[in-house]
């Protein structure tokens, strides 16, 4: 079970931290697209997009002296082929997602400064969009440093380790022996609990819930299987019941689910 639950971690790191650099790309493409359409002198400017490049060609633009203006271009050039540079070298290294991270960090601050300076307070939407590109570079290197982690402990490297699962590990199987078919004790319905996602599936009564420290995976009142997590990390839970597979899982980051027999019967989302 153990070897299922840090595969199950070792997917959701990887689905996060390739959902970072999908993010990190789109922001770089829409950065990209703003600086031709300033070009084209059209007065369209794309969000989710880095601040500092823009407006280094604004600034040459507005001031209209030559050297300042080739500045500018050159700063938001150097600035694009770093975020790229992260972008393409972060596959092989969560440490060019840190750079990144870093780099729109700054970028964010500066936005920051340039609204609060002029006085306008007409960019919340435009913040808002930073600190939804700051999430995903976050949780991309918080994930990426998971994946690292798990390299360095599989002696594999940090690419093989964020590699599609059939390149880098045989998926888990929920239904070998390993799968508990019976179960632990009788779910104590006196204790104090939250409940995570419950559902009905197949004449049973199936509930992912939180007791204390311990998640449980609770079928027809009984507990099959549990972890005790003081912090909880993305883990799933599994159970085989009348030669159904059933599990229980979290994400690591908002959502748990139920699953039976491969198909996802009920999630919720829980921000707790």
């Amino acid at each position: 079970m153990s070897n299922n639950r840090n595969l199950s971690q070792i997917a959701v790191s990887r689905q996060k931290y390739s959902a970072a650099r999908s993010n990190l790309l789109l922001m770089l493409a829409l950065t990209a697209v703003n600086l031709v359409l300033l070009a084209a002198q059209t007065d369209t400017m794309l969000l989710f997009s880095a601040t500092v490049p823009y407006y280094a060609v604004v600034f040459g633009m507005v001031l209209e002296i030559s050297n300042i203006l080739y500045i500018g271009i050159g700063v938001a050039v150097v600035i694009i082929l770093l975020y790229l540079l992260c972008w393409i070298l972060s596959k092989k290294h969560f440490g060019w997602m840190v750079a990144a991270m870093i780099l729109f960090v700054i970028d964010t601050l500066f936005m920051v400064w340039l609204y609060v300076t002029a006085e306008d307070f007409s960019g919340v939407l435009d913040a808002l969009i930073h600190i939804w590109v700051l999430y995903y570079l976050i949780t991309g290197v918080i994930h990426g440093i998971k994946l690292n982690n798990a390299a360095y402990d599989s002696e594999v490297s940090f690419a093989e380790m964020c590699a599609k699962p059939q390149e880098t590990e045989t998926e888990p199987s929920y239904t070998d022996t390993a799968v508990p078919s019976s179960p632990v004790r009788r779910a104590d319905d006196e204790v104090k609990s939250r409940i995570l996602v419950e559902t009905e599936a197949l004449g049973h009564h199936i509930l992912f819930r939180r007791v204390k420290r311990v998640n449980e995976l609770v079928v027809d009142g009984y507990v099959y299987d549990e972890v005790e997590l003081l912090v909880e990390t993305a883990h799933s839970l599994s159970a085989e019941v009348d030669g159904h597979s059933i599990r229980a899982e979290f994400d690591g980051s908002m959502t748990c689910f139920i699953i039976v027999d491969e198909q996802i019967i009920a999630k919720k989302k829980r921000f707790y």
